[in-house]
């Protein structure tokens, strides 16, 4: 046979030869039956048709029929079908439709079984077989019939009735059925097989190498090569499915078709079509079965498919085992995932829901997990029954502790959509808020409404009655938060022990971050109630017990231990956040920055390993502070500016002081100074001067003017800073040391006396025996002191302070030194404390100028230092910011000091004292010749032409001591 050297033959040649063998022996008048059979798709019509065909070109006569379902009902429906083919001879196709409308209607039923004929039915047979008989005479002759399965009864007898007179024909009987678990006429199949001539070929699915010689065939070699594995497994042998995935792969790749697709294209439409057919080809309950199978995931568990379709085990089973049997199935699920979404595709909506809910319901009564009846729930689009409520939330937790937010909040969509009751439904929205919160502060204020309504009456617990309080403080919407706090007291918060524990855990954490709010009309902090030793305490009270006793009272070496033992145990979540937050900070006002920096790193990946961009912000703001204090003011602003894209400006509330402080800390320090006023100008809540982020807001922004030459606002922004740091009962120097900053003020302004108080009292508040805040009061105390005794104390600064923990305050406390030496003639140590200034401030990205001691100067009288107003006596930025860049940014100046550049009046201001352009540029970390251009323009710009000119036309007097 010529077909055989097709490759679409490759592993359909044997059963392709014993057919031929077959056809030869009826040419022989040994007459045969030979029945194919094999799962749907595994090439059974083809294999028929294409032995017809080479039959009929060898000279034999044929005649084909199709049964089908349809049909199925039709007495002799297969006969007729058989007996009416063009190939018959007119005369003997009239014969046989006469002897076929001769058999008395009704007299055999379409399900009439094999085991009896009566007489008028074996008249009809005899006729029948004589027009074969006379047809085989001219020839071979092969009588072909397809979908045997479903075959009517009376035809089955018929056939039988062939088979057991034709063993001395020319005739070949060629049947192909479907291969079922059940056989769907088992008595006829016994009497057919009970015959010496009957011969049974079973059709298997392809293996690997008769898929990769198919693919070969139509693709090439290398195709071949590159898809016979993927295709192999996705198709399960099926010629059927192979031969779809194959034309859905050149339909993807042909010249000017659409993009390449990912191997194999499982959900392309010649795929979906012939998945279609096999379904429905397949016996009765493969279809419903592959559709649960679908819904669920898995084929793992017969009775459960069966309880959700209301179908016994066994006939599940057997279901599976046909799906199995086409390629469909492996021993779980589909062998090819997207199968799954092709089947539900074609299932119709309604039903489809419809399934899903009987699934979940199945689930939940086998005692499954939340997550995978949610799932159903969630695919079926609703929860009709009050205990899907629960699953649902239940579900969502789950999901969200395995950092599947998107997952979650679909859960809570659904229960929210379907809830009824109001208390429930409360829940549910704190739930949804609190997912949010993660992403974005700003969209999770949406649900603040429902949950007031539900405070209000009395339907929030107290761990919800947080968060809602939690989103109003962030957003610095204190007079509701206030009430919050008071709704949640009056309904008996303070009675029950976990109520009162959620409550105590919020008022400690609003103690240090909202200190406005815990000030009571008496001016009294109201402390968090101690309910137990902090052992007992969960551990998120734990930890910001440990940082509030630290404000307090300046712990410092014991505070870091236990903090970092919470950090070891605490895992990062929702609920954790403020645990570890407060850790953080433990460790840097302990003097530990390295150890917060490393703590802050790591928590930032796990941040965005849950892509969570509001606990990003949180540790990244950390980070930046960490690298400041360690004195990497580049690592500082990296982190800080992070911080700020990762949430909309709207989106930060109050908080937005805190990566803004070490921003403009750090950009100040490197002499960026533009940059830094970019930041100041940054628009700011003014609720943001009731947080202790105002705290560092304005202490940050005090350094900015004491750097750029406007003392008198520095000194305004360090006392306002001051005074709210002791009301609030937050004045330690390791967290806020706004005393250094404005004894830096006092110093530029002429006063003496009144730095030296600010430095003496710092040394007196708790944690100032910390190397890093000892070692920086002590170089400030130096610089009130008398020339002669700045030594001794600049050398324990620099004894104190350490490069990892401290480098840009060593760097300063070692240029105070160099300056001391020098001053008092000692030139050799002067020069050893400047090569090491010089390479600490390098390291740090800080500008030689820093080096330098401020000028000690009094204002002129006519430029008095801006006041600036804000809520509670605090001087913010809020008119600063209104104001362009000519506005009250600049503390007023002389006219003629207006035009020169800082590195230019830097240079006038030193020379105007009197110092010698050499000692300048040591001073400035320039060179002579650079001191010398600056002078030349000074000169220029400010219409002088002697050096004893230039402290007239800058407006500056003698230093002269601080009045009283």
């Amino acid at each position: 046979m010529d077909v055989l050297r097709s490759p679409d033959y490759a592993e359909r040649k044997a059963e392709l030869t014993a057919l031929g063998g077959l056809l030869t022996e009826a040419g022989a008048g040994r007459g045969s039956v030979a029945l194919v059979s094999g799962p749907a798709g595994s090439g059974k019509t083809h294999l028929l048709q294409t032995f017809c065909k080479e039959a009929e070109n060898s000279g034999a006569l044929v005649l084909t029929a199709m049964a089908s379902r349809a049909e199925s009902g039709l007495p002799l429906g297969v006969m007729d079908q058989l007996f009416r083919c063009e190939t018959l001879p007119a005369e003997l196709r009239r014969r046989a439709t006469a002897l076929l409308a001769g058999e008395p209607s009704g007299a055999r039923g379409p399900d009439a079984g094999p085991e009896t004929m009566n007489q008028p039915s074996v008249e009809v047979a005899n006729g029948l077989r004589s027009i074969l008989l006379e047809l085989s005479d001219r020839g071979p002759v092969v009588v072909g019939i397809d979908d045997l399965q479903y075959a009517d009864g009376p035809s089955l007898q018929m056939l039988l009735f062939l088979q057991r007179r034709m063993k001395t024909s020319r005739v070949l009987l060629l049947l192909a059925e479907l291969s079922t678990v059940r056989s769907p006429h088992p008595v006829f199949h016994a009497e057919l097989f009970r015959q010496p001539n009957c011969r049974k070929i079973r059709l298997d699915l392809l293996s690997r190498s008769g898929v990769h010689t198919l693919i070969e065939a139509r693709l090439g070699p290398a195709k071949a090569r590159e898809l016979t594995e993927a295709y192999h497994a996705a198709s399960g042998g099926s010629p059927l499915f192979l031969t779809a995935l194959l034309d859905d792969h050149e339909a993807a790749h042909r010249p000017g078709g659409e993009p390449a697709v990912p191997e194999p294209a499982a959900s392309e439409a010649a795929f979906r079509t012939a998945l279609t057919d096999c379904l429905y080809l397949a016996e009765p309950s493969a279809l419903a079965v592959a559709r649960a199978v679908a819904a669920l995931g898995t084929a793992g568990s017969p009775a459960l498919i069966g309880h959700a379709l209301d179908m016994n085990t066994s006939t599940v089973e057997h279901a599976i085992a046909s799906l199995a049997a086409t390629g469909l199935l492996g021993p779980e699920d589909f062998r090819h995932p997207a199968t799954r979404t092709a089947v539900l595709a074609e299932t119709p909506p309604d039903t489809r829901h419809d399934l899903h809910l009987r699934v979940a319901a199945a689930l939940h009564h086998a005692g499954a997990p939340p997550g995978p009846v949610a799932e159903q729930l969630c695919a079926a689009e609703q929860a009709p029954e009050a205990w899907m409520i629960g699953v649902l939330r239940e579900a969502a937790r789950g999901a969200l502790a395995a950092g599947r937010r998107a997952t979650a909040c679909a859960y809570l969509d659904l229960a929210l959509k379907e809830c009824a009751d109001r208390r429930q439904l409360a829940a549910l929205t704190a739930d949804r808020m609190r997912i949010e919160w993660q992403k974005s502060p700003l969209k999770a204020m949406r649900h603040v409404e429902l949950l007031w309504e539900a405070l209000r009456a009395g339907h929030l617990n107290g761990h919800d009655a947080g968060l809602l309080t939690r989103g109003l403080l962030w957003h610095g919407r204190y007079r509701e938060a206030r009430e919050a706090l008071a709704l949640w007291k009056a309904y008996g918060a303070a009675s029950d022990p976990t109520e009162s524990e959620e409550l105590a855990a919020l008022t400690t954490w609003m103690a240090y971050s909202h200190p406005s709010l815990m000030t009571s009309p008496g001016g009294t902090l109201a402390t968090a109630p101690r309910t137990g030793p902090d052992a007992a305490r969960p551990f998120g009270r734990h930890a910001v017990s440990v940082l509030y006793r630290l404000l307090a009272d300046g712990a410092g070496e014991a505070a870091a231990a236990r903090a970092e033992a919470i950090l070891h145990s605490v895992v990062l979540g929702g609920a954790t956040l403020e645990s570890l937050h407060a850790a953080l900070l433990t460790l840097l006002c302990a003097d530990h920055p390295d150890k917060a920096a490393a703590w802050s790193d790591e928590l930032l990946k796990e941040a965005e390993q849950h892509d969570a961009p509001m606990w990003q912000v949180v540790f990244a703001a950390m980070r930046a502070d960490a690298a400041f204090r360690q004195g990497d003011m580049a690592t500082a602003v990296r982190h800080g500016e992070a911080a700020l894209a990762r949430l909309p400006a709207s989106a930060w509330g109050v908080a937005i002081g805190s990566p803004l402080a070490v921003l403009i800390l750090a950009t100040t320090m490197m002499g960026r100074h533009d940059e830094a006023v970019r930041y100041i100008r940054r628009p700011v809540p003014d609720t943001m001067f009731e947080a202790r982020y105002g705290l560092h807001y304005l202490h940050a922004r005090g350094h900015f003017h004491l750097a750029t030459g406007r003392p008198a606002a520095a000194l305004t922004d360090f006392e306002s800073c001051g005074r709210l740091a002791t009301a609030w009962k937050l004045d330690l120097p390791a967290l806020i040391p706004w005393r250094g900053g404005a004894a830096e003020a006092a110093l530029a302004l002429g006063l003496t006396t009144r730095a030296r108080a600010l430095v003496e009292e710092q040394l007196t508040r708790p944690g100032t025996r910390q190397p890093r805040t000892r070692g920086t009061s002590l170089r400030l105390l130096a610089a009130t002191g008398a020339p002669e005794d700045r030594p001794g104390l600049l050398r324990q600064a620099v004894e104190l302070l350490r490069p990892d923990t401290g480098r840009f305050e060593l760097a300063r406390a070692l240029a105070d030194l160099r300056d001391a030496h020098e001053a008092l003639g000692e030139r050799e140590a002067a020069e050893e404390a400047g090569r090491r200034a010089a390479e600490m401030m390098a390291s740090c990205q800080v500008p030689a100028e820093w080096a330098r001691p401020e000028v000690v100067v009094r204002p002129a009288p006519a430029a008095p230092a801006t006041a600036i107003s804000a809520p509670s006596g605090v001087a913010p930025a809020a008119s600063e910011r209104a104001a362009g860049p000519a506005g009250p940014l600049k503390e007023p100046r002389p006219p003629a000091a207006e035009v020169l550049s800082d590195a230019e009046r830097r240079v006038a201001e030193l020379a105007a004292a009197g110092v010698t352009n050499r000692a300048i540029g040591r001073k400035l970390f320039i060179t002579v010749s650079t001191v010398e251009q600056h002078l030349t323009r000074v000169y220029r710009k400010l219409d002088v032409s002697r050096r004893r000119d230039l402290a007239a036309r800058l407006g500056l007097g003698a230093p002269d001591a601080e009045s009283a």
